[in-house]
């Protein structure tokens, strides 16, 4: 039997192939299934076309397969997609031990109960149940509002931010922090941001357009021909308006806080600025807190694995993590390649399709 934990993209995905291969298994989230899909900003974009993102390629032509839909367009889709689901499904059912029983299978401590035991446990936990702190640590009094990036499911919450003519200062440098400058410039509030090296943008206009409709074609090939190619995954700030508002001086760039003293914060060239609030885009943790801390870390920041397997725990299998299998594997547009891949392996690892 087989246990996916995790009810994202990557969990509804592996879910949808192991019912192609009549595999049974069971399937825990903590909370809904999509659950992170129904907390982001209605106004979030994905950062890739409709058809890399679907979790069946069939689903590709619903619509402008180009498009770059809003989250909860992709939201139904995931809904969809989850009705599907034929495994049985324990929702608002959080998995807090992975624990092995002593002959080779693996156990689940679950709010509902002990679970097992499982031949193959899938973690598919993601990363946004993680927010990753900024590093190092601000020191703060309190007397700021200082907030992660994953808090603010609405961006007319910013509204409760403004100060004045304060700036709001967002600490970070990827695609995050620049959705956010653009949401905070848009309402007219002031915004300042905080980083620790030189920004970089993604190319922005007509042409760059075309060059990343091609690329995201070209990436799909080249994934083909040149099997597990890991390389650094994660994308700059998107370039256009918001290099304009750096480069004009409109958003000031900060150098790192250090701490947060008496409402001012103070930076690491020695200046002391006042603000009206911190808005941590600060990435996040991969969602990897029931393995244990005694595992060896690669480069990505995952454990030392082979065919999605961890090399220390046999029967463990990652999903839905970067670089696990190549650089697309933390993103949507690789969840569903990476879940057929994992599919097919679990097939051959039962010798043959069907439940057992």
């Amino acid at each position: 039997m087989i246990a996916i934990i995790g009810g994202g993209p990557a969990g509804i995905a592996l879910g949808l192939e192991l019912d192609k291969r009549s595999i049974a298994y069971d399937l825990f989230e903590a909370r809904q299934l999509a659950s992170t899909w129904r907390s982001v900003p209605s106004g979030l974009h994905v950062l890739s076309p409709w058809w890399t993102n679907v979790l069946q390629f069939r689903h590709a032509l619903a619509g402008n397969p180009l498009r770059k839909p809003r989250a909860e367009v992709y939201l139904a889709h995931l809904d969809a997609m989850a009705r599907r689901l034929k495994g049985q499904l324990f929702t608002d059912c959080r998995v807090d031990g992975l624990r092995p029983d002593g002959s080779g299978r693996w156990v689940l401590d679950t709010a509902q109960g002990r679970r097992g035991p499982y031949s193959t446990v899938v973690l598919a936990t993601g990363y946004f149940s993680t927010p990753r702190p900024a590093d190092p640590l601000i020191n703060t009094d309190g007397s700021l509002p200082m907030v992660h990036a994953a808090e603010v499911t609405d961006y007319a919450a910013l509204e409760a931010m403004r100060d004045g003519d304060l700036p709001v200062v967002v600490v970070g440098r990827r695609v995050t922090a620049g959705q956010l400058l653009l949401e905070l410039e848009a309402r007219d509030i002031p915004v300042a941001l905080s980083t620790r090296s030189a920004m970089e943008y993604r190319r922005h206009g007509v042409w760059a357009s075309i060059r990343e409709t091609a690329y995201f074609f070209w990436e799909e090939l080249q994934a083909r021909l040149i099997p597990n190619l890991r390389r650094p995954s994660y994308p700059v700030m998107e370039g256009g308006p918001t290099e304009s508002l750096v480069a004009s001086g409109k958003v000031a760039v900060l150098p790192r806080i250090r701490s947060i003293v008496e409402g001012a914060l103070l930076l690491d060239d020695g200046r002391k600025v006042r603000a009206a609030a911190v808005i941590l885009a600060t990435g996040y943790h991969p969602g990897l807190g029931l393995l244990p801390d005694s595992l060896d870390m690669d480069e990505y920041g995952i454990p030392s694995s082979q065919d999605f397997q961890i090399s220390a725990m046999p029967g463990v299998h990652l999903l839905g993590f970067d670089n696990v299998y190549d650089h697309r594997s933390r993103y949507l547009r690789g969840i569903r390649a990476d879940a057929g891949r994992l599919a097919d392996l679990l097939v051959v690892k039962r010798g043959g399709v069907g439940p057992k």
